[in-house]
């Protein structure tokens, strides 16, 4: 556990985080599923999403309400959750998924959007899990997109 934290703040600036082994990163999606859900509650997946996750909320039977991406970047539309966070007359959204770098988009998110997510989440009282499986796959080194990041909260879950 300390090897891992030491990596995380070293690697991804995480240093408030606490540290659970899973069997890979999609059973620690499963597992937060479960812990922070309920059948019928609300989650947030973006297009294009990661099967996986989609088929971890539906075992849970949870309501997956689909997300906005800008058609040209494939960036979650953060002002799109804003408005649907904020948005009474629909169901309440308990838990947002990003996936950084994005699969099958393969998009970096960029740091001021993943803390604007995060911003939103906090004030809509939803949690932020991020799904950083694919941090080390990114076309940073070329020049051709931002470097991979992450942020922490006590309303986030990382998982890589």
């Amino acid at each position: 556990r300390d090897a891992l934290k030491g990596k995380l703040k070293e690697d991804n600036g995480l240093r408030d985080s606490e540290v659970m082994v899973c069997a890979g990163s999609n059973q620690a999606y499963s597992n937060l599923a479960v812990a922070l859900l309920d059948p019928g509650d609300s989650a947030v997946l973006f297009l294009p999403y990661y099967f996986n996750h989609h088929m971890a909320l539906q075992m849970n039977g949870v309501n997956v309400v689909y997300g906005d991406t800008d058609p040209a970047t494939l960036l979650p539309d953060v002002g799109w959750l804003r408005a649907r966070l904020a948005d009474a007359s629909q169901p309440r959204v308990k838990m947002v998924t990003l996936v950084n770098p994005g699969n099958p988009s393969g998009v970096v998110i960029p740091r001021a959007m993943l803390e604007e997510a995060s911003e939103v989440c906090r004030e809509a009282g939803a949690w932020l899990v991020v799904d950083n499986a694919y941090e080390y796959f990114t076309y940073e080194g070329s020049g051709d997109g931002p470097p991979h990041s992450c942020v922490e909260g006590p309303h986030v879950a990382n998982t890589f």
